[in-house]
C-alpha cells in the first residue's frame, strides 16, 4: 500500500515539472495552442481598424462572438454593431446557416484575445464558408481601442 501511495506522489509531482508540451507530445495528442498555431497560416486575419471600418461600411457582415454569455458578461460586454451576433463556438456549426444562408457572406469571428477565433474561422472554411476572417485583436483590443461596447 505505501509503494502506490509514493507512485502516485511521484507521478503527481512530475506532472507539475513537465512542460504542457511535452507531456502532449508523448501521448501524441495536441494541444489548443499547438493546433491554433498549425491553422494560424490558413486563416485570413483582420484588425481593429479594418474591422471599424467593414462594420461601419458593410451592413452585409456577420460579425460572430462566440464566446459564452457567462464570458460576454465577465468581460465587459460585446461589440455594439448590429451586424454582432453570438453564437458560442460550441454551438458555431449548427447555428451559423441561421445567420449566413449563402457560403460567400462577409462572415468575421472573434471572441475575447484570439485564442480561439481562429480555431473557428478555420471551422467555417471548412464548412464551405468562402469569405471568413479572424479579428486576431479579440474583444479585449476592440475594448482598449476605446470603441463601441455594448453591455450585456
Amino acid at each position: 500500500m505505501m509503494c502506490r501511495k509514493n507512485l502516485f506522489s511521484l507521478i503527481i509531482a512530475l506532472s507539475f515539472v513537465l512542460p504542457a508540451s511535452l507531456s502532449a507530445d508523448v501521448a501524441g495528442i495536441k494541444n489548443g495552442h499547438q493546433m491554433v498555431k498549425e491553422i494560424a497560416a490558413n486563416v485570413h486575419d483582420i484588425h481593429t481598424a479594418d474591422l471599424k471600418k467593414e462594420i461601419d461600411s458593410n451592413p452585409d457582415l456577420v460579425l460572430v462572438d462566440i464566446r459564452t454569455y457567462g464570458e460576454i458578461r465577465s468581460m465587459g460586454g460585446a461589440i455594439d454593431a448590429t451586424q454582432n451576433v453570438n453564437i458560442p463556438r460550441g454551438w458555431l456549426e449548427f447555428r451559423i446557416s441561421g445567420q449566413a444562408q449563402n457560403k460567400d457572406t462577409p462572415i468575421v469571428v472573434y471572441c475575447g484575445g484570439n485564442i480561439r477565433s481562429p480555431l473557428a474561422a478555420y471551422t467555417l472554411t471548412r464548412m464551405g464558408y468562402t469569405n471568413v476572417r479572424n479579428y486576431s485583436d479579440g474583444f479585449l483590443g476592440w475594448k482598449k481601442a476605446g470603441l463601441p461596447v455594448a453591455r450585456p
